[in-house]
């Protein structure tokens, strides 16, 4: 007999055909969710690793493989770069735990065929590379980390621009998905699109507004004066800066997209040298970002995968607002 946790990978763990003692649903602090394992006698516990509050920090796995013998444990990682850093992985081989996967199939193989010291040795990095992956990852949080004047300041409106650099980088979307967070999370926020429709189709007409003219937009920012956040999806409104207190320029690193862009405006990217530039709707990993902003010339502000826009939580999302300033 088996446990099992599932929060945000709760599809895999539901697809899963194995004989279960006890199932946990939703996140915990490691203490809370082992007291749910008390007296229990079981076989492997198959851990969403989205489950444990803080799991970005290794160290909270450790604590857990002290609790239960790691070769007991199957770990579901999620596409959280900070879980999935070559210094996670090492942190975890060389704490004896080797069993981790990312996928139904990888679970089902180790249930059968625990893996050993020499599966995955190909993990551990050597005291030099450990020293220089650590290096790289605190020159990765000072690069993101936003300036002081894209910090939302308690107790005053914030407006944030969203604009598309390269063609259809997702402004609309992401500005849907900021606001609905932040208002799943208690804060009063709007969104607003400048010049088009698409926000209507979310269906909701208290939180998302069409502003076809200048005039309309100072209308309804003085309408929303007590709102704690007002997200505008710009659509090329020259007039961003008067105001918005910070924008997100958003960037597609398609080979496609970022021709295009350059064919357009091969300054693109030194016009936008000191803005904040997000990668969206992106597949490079994060040991390709100091490439990419050696070579654009620009600071990667946030990069950003492709999204599912019907979740009602994302970790990408949340780490986005909170580097701008919400506590998120």
């Amino acid at each position: 007999m088996n446990i099992i946790t599932a929060n945000v990978n709760k599809a895999i763990m539901d697809r899963l055909e194995i004989e279960v003692i006890k199932r946990v649903d939703g996140q915990f602090e490691l203490r809370e969710l082992l007291s749910k394992f008390v007296n229990l006698y079981f076989n492997k516990l198959i851990l969403d690793i989205t489950s444990l509050k803080n799991y970005e920090d290794v160290n909270t796995i450790l604590n857990l493989a002290k609790a239960i013998d790691p070769s007991r444990i199957i770990i579901l990682l999620d596409d959280n770069p900070a879980a999935n850093s070559k210094l996670y992985l090492s942190t975890l081989v060389k704490n004896g735990i080797y069993n981790f996967t990312r996928n139904y199939e990888g679970i089902t193989y180790l249930y059968e065929h625990p893996a050993t010291l020499n599966d995955v040795q190909y993990l551990l990095l050597s005291q030099e590379a450990e020293e220089a992956e650590i290096k790289r990852e605190q020159e990765i949080q000072t690069r993101q980390n936003p300036e002081p004047g894209v910090h939302r300041h308690l107790g005053k409106r914030f407006i944030l621009g969203i604009s598309n650099l390269t063609n259809h980088a997702g402004a609309t979307t992401l500005t849907n998905m900021l606001v609905s967070r932040l208002v799943n999370k208690g804060y009063n926020a709007y969104g607003f699109e400048m010049f088009k429709q698409d926000l209507i189709f979310y269906h909701d007409e208290e939180r998302f507004k069409s502003i076809l003219s200048k005039l309309e937009l100072e209308t309804e920012l003085r309408k929303y004066e007590n709102a704690d956040c007002i997200i505008i999806d710009l659509n090329d409104f020259s007039e961003a800066d008067k105001y918005c207190d910070a924008t997100l320029y958003l960037v597609e690193p398609s080979y496609i997209m970022l021709t295009k862009l350059m064919k357009k405006n091969k300054n693109a990217f030194l016009d936008h040298k000191e803005d904040y530039i997000v990668l969206n709707k992106s597949f490079i990993n994060e040991q390709e970002i100091p490439d990419f902003a050696y070579e654009s010339k620009v600071d990667i502000f946030a990069n950003i995968p492709p999204l599912n826009d019907r979740l009602e939580e994302s970790y990408e999302i949340d780490d986005l607002l909170r580097k701008i300033g919400f506590g998120i």
